[in-house]
This record gives C-alpha cells, sequence and structure tokens, in this order.
C-alpha cells in the first residue's frame, strides 16, 4: 500500500486511533495523519479544498489559524464592491492562501508572500490544483509587484509558546510599525485581526480606517478586519455582519462611533410578554446597539446588557425567543427552579453561566433558556425563554 492510498482508505477515521494502529510497510505515517486530519478540517472549514483532488494540507497550526471559506468568500465579494474587477493584489501573509484564492478570483493580478519556504510550495502546488494563476513570493513581506490596488495581511496572533495575543503590536508582522510602508505600496490595505482585540485602542494606533468589518459565522466571531484607505481621514464606519451556516450572508448593520452615540436608548419598560432578542457575536463587538434598536424596533432590558425586548416578533440579526416570565433572582424565586432542565446564560450579571448553572443544580438541555441580567433598575432577575 502506498501512502496515497492509505489516505484515501482511511480518510473518515479517527486519526488519533489510526496514530496507535500498526504502520503499513511503506507508508509515511506522519504525512498520512497530516493530510487526514487535514481534510478532515477542511470538509468543515474550506469544503472547496475538501472538495478537490490533489490538495494538500499543511500542519495544523496553519489550517487552524486559516480563514473559513465562507468568511474569505464574503470579504472577496467585499473588495470587489469595493474595487470592482481586474485589480491587482498581495497577500503578505498568505499561509495556506484561502483569502489570497479567494479574493484573487477578482484580480487581474494576484501575489502570495509568505516567510515559510515549506508554505509557499504548498500554496504553490494548490493554486494549480485549484486552476488559480496566483504568483507565490519567497523574497519576504516587501512585495516587489509594482501598481497594486490592494495589499492584505493576516498578522500572527500567537507567540512561540502558541498563545493566543491581544494587542496588535505583539502580532508579527508589526502592522503598527510598518503601516506607512503598506500605504505608500498600496491605496487599500487590508488588515485581519483578532476579535479579541481593542477596536477603539486599534483605531487609535492605526491611522486612515475607512470601514471596520466585524464578522462571524453562524453566531461565532472570527475576525474584526479594518480596510485603510490612504486617502480616507474622516471617521471610520464599523460594520457588523455574521455569516450562516450554509454561507449566507445576514444583513450588515453599519454606523459611525458618532451617528451611533447620537442616536437615542430605547429602555424596555413592560417585561409581562413578548420577545427576547440576543444579537449575533459580531454585533456584541461591535457596540452598535443603539443603531441596532433604531433599526428592528426593539428596546434595550440595560444599556450594558445587550439584551433587547419587542412585544411583537420583529426580524433580528441574532437569536430569538419567547419571554415566558421575569423571575427575581432571590431565593424565593429561585427556588421553583431547582433542578430544572433548561440551557443557561448570563450578560451583566454577577455570577457566570457556570456558576448559575451549579447554584441551581440545574440539568442541562431543553427548549427552555434562564438567562440571568441586570435590568436597567439595577435589580437582578432570571429570564424564563423558550425558542
Amino acid at each position: 500500500m502506498t501512502t496515497q492510498e492509505y489516505i484515501e482508505a482511511h480518510k473518515s477515521d479517527d486519526v488519533r486511533r489510526l496514530a496507535l494502529s500498526a504502520h503499513p510497510d511503506g507508508v509515511d505515517m506522519q504525512y498520512a495523519l497530516t493530510q487526514i486530519s487535514g481534510w478532515q478540517a477542511a470538509r468543515t472549514k474550506v469544503p472547496l479544498w475538501a472538495a478537490t483532488e490533489g490538495i494538500i494540507y499543511p500542519r495544523h497550526l496553519s489550517l487552524e489559524q486559516c480563514t473559513s471559506q465562507y468568511v474569505a468568500q464574503f470579504k472577496a465579494t467585499f473588495i470587489k464592491d469595493l474595487l470592482g474587477e481586474g485589480f491587482a493584489m498581495a497577500d503578505l501573509t498568505g499561509g495556506m492562501g484561502v483569502d489570497c484564492f479567494f479574493i484573487s478570483q477578482y484580480a487581474d493580478k494576484a501575489y502570495y508572500y509568505d516567510i515559510q519556504p515549506d508554505l509557499c510550495e504548498l500554496a504553490r502546488h494548490n493554486f494549480a490544483v485549484l486552476g488559480r494563476d496566483i504568483r507565490v513570493c519567497t523574497t519576504g513581506t516587501v512585495p516587489v509587484a509594482q501598481g497594486l490596488s490592494l495589499l492584505y495581511i493576516d498578522p500572527a496572533r500567537r507567540d512561540g509558546a502558541g498563545r493566543k495575543l491581544v494587542s496588535i503590536r505583539d502580532c508579527q508582522p508589526d502592522v503598527v510599525e510598518m503601516q506607512e510602508d503598506l500605504k505608500r505600496q498600496a491605496r487599500y490595505v487590508m488588515v485581519k485581526l483578532s476579535p479579541m482585540l481593542d477596536m477603539t485602542r486599534a483605531l487609535t494606533e492605526i491611522g486612515n480606517v475607512r470601514q471596520v468589518l466585524i464578522i462571524s459565522l453562524d453566531g461565532e466571531c472570527k475576525e474584526m478586519t479594518l480596510l485603510i484607505d490612504r486617502e480616507f481621514s474622516a471617521e471610520p464606519l464599523i460594520s457588523a455582519v455574521d455569516i450562516a451556516r450554509d454561507g449566507t450572508p445576514g444583513p450588515m448593520i453599519s454606523a459611525t462611533r458618532s451617528l451611533e452615540m447620537s442616536l437615542d436608548m430605547p429602555i424596555a419598560s413592560d417585561l409581562s410578554g413578548g420577545y427576547i432578542f440576543e444579537p449575533h457575536a459580531a454585533l456584541m463587538k461591535s457596540g452598535l446597539m443603539r443603531t441596532l434598536a433604531a433599526r428592528t424596533g426593539t428596546s434595550l432590558l440595560k444599556s450594558d446588557t445587550h439584551l433587547f425586548h419587542s412585544a411583537v416578533p420583529v426580524d433580528f440579526p441574532g437569536r430569538c425567543f419567547r419571554l415566558a416570565g421575569v423571575i427575581p433572582f432571590d431565593r424565593r424565586g429561585m427556588a421553583p427552579l431547582m433542578k430544572c432542565q433548561a440551557n443557561v446564560s448570563v450578560r451583566n450579571f454577577p455570577l457566570t453561566a457556570a456558576q448559575l448553572q451549579q447554584k441551581l443544580k440545574i440539568r442541562d438541555g431543553g427548549d427552555r433558556y434562564l438567562t440571568g441580567c441586570t435590568l436597567n433598575d439595577g435589580s437582578r432577575v432570571l429570564l424564563d425563554l423558550y425558542r
């Protein structure tokens, strides 16, 4: 049996079990296990790769850090709407090449750069297999190409020990330090950042940001991307969008910080019934709560609780629950909840979800949701919710 035959025969098998099993003669097990685990991860993260015969997968960390296909496709469409088609672009931190591949489908010229030669060779092979003409360069992070309209950069967000970094200056390369050089090489620079980063701080350290694009996928916040335009000097637009599991983008909610703060903060006054709404993760990160309330006709329970109420169902970018009751967070109110079954969560509450679940000895699951939160008058309550 050859290594490739072994990979094909065991694609869907448990990788850990395979690692402990007998190794057939003539099979490079380390390579085979990398390819099998890579293909299994790509089925959900980059389905085009998984569906294409001949793709070679990198070590686990590169696959873990690569952009999900649906997020990359959304950014590619976003760039096409900005630049049209036929532009020249360069990805300065190519990695597995997912962002570069999908953005390049609208480009006339595309360049891939990475400081790791093994990733460059892998990208060169995979781009050819996928039928995309992208020039792979190994001369560092400064492009030799001229006339670029777009530079894309995704600084590494882990240190040498694999720990995630949250400061933009700690990431490699340091985009803060090199931003002026980047702007000289292309009018537009797109910087992919961790959603854990402080957006306000990032906007003080990076200049000429035209738009902040916060993207979540199926409710999980994936990235905060800065669109830098060297010819832009006004207040940046903050945008949040959630992409469904099937790759369909939801509505984009956008506003400048000044516009957000100019809007009223509607506070719910009657919680005797109706519906509770929880914004998706990208909206939570954006802080556009007043904009969201104005757009959906809902009211907040409290300015920093980030839960919304409406007496009637509305089209809301997030999760919707039917409000069955509001339970005081005291011994008398909680007594009937002891040992019930529910899904527990908290928003602006003194206990964590795990602590609340343990306190009430609640069994996890079912269609009931108990959400601990703080109302506008400062009272702590449990919202009794149903999907």
